[in-house]
């Protein structure tokens, strides 16, 4: 009994804090742009963490672990695919989207979409609106199913207590806080699985007896332990071609819309990428390693329970399952409030009440939080495939969706509105159909790039061959968003978007 108190106290204590947040970052939830944007008045170190953290999910202890657990250095090539990605995506993207953002007044992943080619009609919010309703919610039932993994050998709850009280809390602190809570939340729990990680990786290398027995134990498991050679080409191709997932994907990307001025994009990437440096490696160590000490896993995606359970003091374990619970809900938080803006904004105020106060915009929102809470709860329930399959799954449809009309948006002055359409749509299709297709196993090729190429590829055909908006107006956007600006400059830049008219 003492056993499970010690490992649930710190795990309770933790659970606290996270809501404890939510009511503290309240006071900034009045307004849409503060419940979904904080102000726009957000930190390189927080929005960097945050980026990082609302992206990671529980695939880090769990699909990542369960990867170095069953496939040894073999795993490298998707590690390094996404930190080659994220970091494009992080120098590429994050200065000239505040930019454009602000100078536009968009709040909504959407709407920025809407307003950078100057529309008036809703295709463009309407496809938006399903990729994140069909990835969004497959996204968070991932997540509490990697809850369910997580909590159920230790403290022997059922599938439904965990993903119930999973639900519950996370969701309040978002319904509460909005996007301040959710960020702040992001970087504690981010600082906690950074410190906790490392210290468990260092752990288990001594108890091994150093690396040299590490790397001797696990020849004798299996040769393919030792080396990436033993990868299939499909393989490593399916891997390289994975990280394209991290590219514009609506919950992570939506953090350069609230960095306090675009100067702080630079800050916010050596942050981030620096954070993903050891936040990937370690939990493909802790699989790795964890091998050693329980080579025969039924299911290689809960050797980090496992290990928590057999090998730890139960007060360090509480902590590291908060520190997992961590990873999960800052990527749940983050979903919820994403795809809550996307349906608040670009459907309820689009559709249903055009005339709605801010206040009631804002208590949509919230409404908006639970519905899409329960239904990745029910969906959770139902689910048979892996957190690594599911996460990666729901990733590529985003990036496929989003990405390439993003990175257009922000670098080709020709993009048109029937362009965007054409990406988004077929960027959704694509990335399904290769998911569900024997396409994906025979070529090797993941949805992520299949999906991008296509919609890269249309988005440019379709906008060759539709009208495009006036030069000169293009021009000024562009002039405007590819430099650095911060202080008084970006307060200039955020108040532009009423001489569009479109504040």
């Amino acid at each position: 009994m003492t056993y499970r108190f010690e490992f649930l106290l710190p795990f309770v204590l933790y659970l606290i804090v996270l809501v404890v947040i939510g009511f503290l970052a309240y006071k900034k939830t009045k307004t849409m742009e503060g419940f979904h944007l904080g102000n726009r008045q957000l930190s390189p170190w927080v929005a960097g963490i945050s980026i990082l953290f609302s992206g990671s999910s529980g695939w880090i202890f769990l699909g990542c672990a369960g990867l170095g657990y069953s496939m040894g250095p073999s795993a490298w090539f998707m590690l390094i695919s996404f930190m080659i990605t994220m970091l494009i995506a992080y120098t590429l993207i994050g200065k000239r989207l505040r930019n454009y953002s602000g100078l536009l007044g968009s709040i909504t992943y959407p709407e920025f979409f809407v307003r950078r080619v100057r529309s008036n009609r809703n295709g463009i919010r309407l496809i938006a609106s399903l990729a994140v309703f069909v990835f969004m919610t497959t996204y968070v039932a991932s997540q509490y199913v990697a809850a369910v993994k997580a909590l159920k050998p230790i403290f022997n709850m059922t599938d439904l207590q965990v993903v119930l009280l999973t639900a519950v809390v996370v969701t309040l602190y978002c319904l509460i806080g909005g996007f301040m809570a959710v960020c702040w939340t992001d970087f504690v729990q981010g600082m906690v699985i950074l410190g906790g990680s490392i210290i468990m990786c260092v752990f288990l290398v001594v108890e091994a007896g150093g690396f040299g027995e590490v790397f001797s134990k696990l020849a004798a498991i299996d040769p393919k332990l030792l080396s990436a050679k033993w990868a299939t080409w499909p393989l490593i191709l399916m891997f390289w071609t994975a990280g394209l997932g991290g590219v514009g994907r609506p919950h992570d990307t939506i953090r350069f819309f609230a960095l306090k001025d675009s100067h702080s994009a630079r800050g916010t990437a050596m942050v981030g990428e620096i954070s993903l440096l050891f936040n990937y490696w370690t939990g493909y160590m802790i699989g790795y390693i964890g091998r050693v000490f329980f080579p025969a896993l039924k299911d290689p995606e809960t050797i980090f329970p496992t290990l928590l359970i057999e090998m730890f003091n139960p007060w360090f374990a509480g902590i590291m399952i908060a520190a997992l619970m961590a990873l999960i809900m800052s990527t749940i938080d983050s979903q919820l409030l994403s795809a809550a803006s996307t349906f608040t904004e670009d459907f309820y105020h689009t559709y249903v009440n055009k005339r709605a106060s801010e206040q009631r915009l804002v208590w949509v929102s919230r409404v908006s939080v639970v519905a899409i809470g329960v239904f990745g709860a029910v969906m959770a329930m139902y689910m048979t495939e892996t957190v690594n399959n599911l996460v990666l799954f729901a990733t590529a449809g985003l990036s496929s969706t989003f990405g390439p009309a993003l990175v257009l948006s922000l670098y080709w002055k020709r993009l048109t509105e029937e362009g965007i359409i054409a990406s988004m749509l077929t960027g959704l299709v694509v990335s399904v159909y290769w998911f569900l297709s024997p396409l994906k196993a025979i070529t090797g090729l993941h949805e992520s790039a299949v999906g991008f190429f296509f919609a890269i590829t249309v988005a440019v055909v379709v906008s060759l061959l539709t009208k495009p908006l006036p030069s000169e107006l293009v021009e000024s956007d562009f002039e405007i968003i590819r430099k650095d600006y911060s202080g008084e400059e970006m307060a200039k830049i955020d108040s532009l978007g009423e001489s569009y008219g479109l504040n």
